[in-house]
Formats: C-alpha cells, structure tokens, sequence
C-alpha cells in the first residue's frame, strides 16, 4: 500500500514527542535602505511557517523507524501535516472537550487579514494566539493566528470580525470551515536537516525542519 502524501498528523507528528519545539513565522521580503537612512522592507512571497523540533530520547529501534518515515519523503518532494504543539489547542480549552465535534465557519471576509466567524459554541472564549486552519482547493491547507483575543456571542456562537495573521490566500472564499483542534498546515522537511543522535547505547533523539508550502 502506498503511503500517503501529506501524511495525516496521526501517522507521523504524532508518533513522537518532543523536547524542543520552536514555530515561527518565515517572512519572506526584501530590504533596502537610503542615503538619509530609512529602511524599507517589501514582501517578495508570502510568509510561511518554519518548524524546528528535537524529539525526546527514542530507542534507537523507534528512531530509526522515524528517520525512515522522514527518508519516505524523498528528500522535499512529499510532505508532511504539522501544527504547533506548543499550543494544539486555544488557551481556554486545553484538550478540546468544549469545542467538541463543533465546526465553526468563516462568516464574513472583510479583507485578507480581518474575518468573522460563525458556529463556535455559545459564549466560547478564544485567547489571543490561537490557532485555525482552513482546507481549500481540496488539498491545500491555510494556518493561522488570531491576533485579537474574542468571545463568540452567548446565544448565536457568531465572532465578531477579529485581525488574524497570516493573511488569508487569495483563493479562499465564501463561509469554508474551520478546524481548531490541532490545526495543521502542509510541511516540506527540509533535505538534510534531519538526523539522529545517540543518547547513551539504547536512545537517539531527533533533530529536523521543516518549511511550510501551500502545494497542493
């Protein structure tokens, strides 16, 4: 049986803890300068997530069986699915009981960067920080950040338009729906970057990245 490409969250982030974990933002722009000393940035493509991880101690039997599902990515050619562990959940609901089966909505898209959403549960808090995903054109997968903190309204479960970053591709439109349990986006390991390294005779921890890609 072929394995999948992207692989679910489940067949490989999840198969491994970590002791290091480090998710940020990867802008991609140009700067210039003047002869009067202002600095001007451009971006050149948009800013996409970077994932650094260091597993806990494995046996070397289960790391050598990670490294072999990392080397069936082919070098950058496959990917992988990802979210940020740091934060699978929002703040406010910390294993995802409250949120449930519940699939909340975009509602309104003001523009890229300011949206409101619909069918969160009544009164439902979301802290500033927390994750969304969206799934658009079939395979393609968006991350993002609220930038604002908001609570959905007590009776209808509506959110208010809030900022949120990344923006929004273009290609998203319309009410899609929106995941908030360990949102993930699509990652490229990066060729080379990962590798085993022994801890005593019978451990090895591991070491990759990875860079988000919006490829379907």
């Amino acid at each position: 049986m072929a394995l999948a490409d992207p692989f679910a969250a489940a067949d490989f982030a999840e198969l491994f803890k970590v002791q290091d974990w480090q998710f940020v933002q990867g802008f991609q722009q140009q700067r210039s300068a003047t002869g009067g000393g202002e600095t001007h940035y451009a971006d050149r493509a948009p800013s996409l997530w970077r994932a650094e991880t260091t597993t806990v101690p494995m046996l070397n039997a289960e790391a050598e069986g990670v490294m072999a599902l990392i080397n069936s990515r082919a070098g950058g050619l496959k990917t992988v699915l990802l979210y940020n562990k740091r934060l699978p959940y929002p703040a406010s609901d910390p294993d995802g009981s409250v949120i449930g089966s519940t699939v909340p909505a975009i509602n309104v898209i003001t523009d890229r960067l300011h949206v409101s959403f619909s069918g969160f549960p009544a009164g439902y808090e979301i802290p500033l920080g927390t994750y969304f995903g969206i799934v658009f054109d079939t395979s393609r997968y968006y991350l993002g950040q609220f930038a604002e903190a908001r609570t959905a309204n007590p009776i209808t479960g509506a959110v208010a338009s809030a900022e949120i970053w990344p923006p929004l591709p273009a290609s998203i439109a319309g009410t899609p729906d929106v995941i908030i349990k360990k949102p993930c986006a699509k990652f490229r390991i990066e060729p080379g970057s990962a590798f085993p390294t022994k801890q005593g005779g019978l451990h090895s921890e591991i070491q990759f990245s990875a860079e988000q890609t919006y490829s379907r």
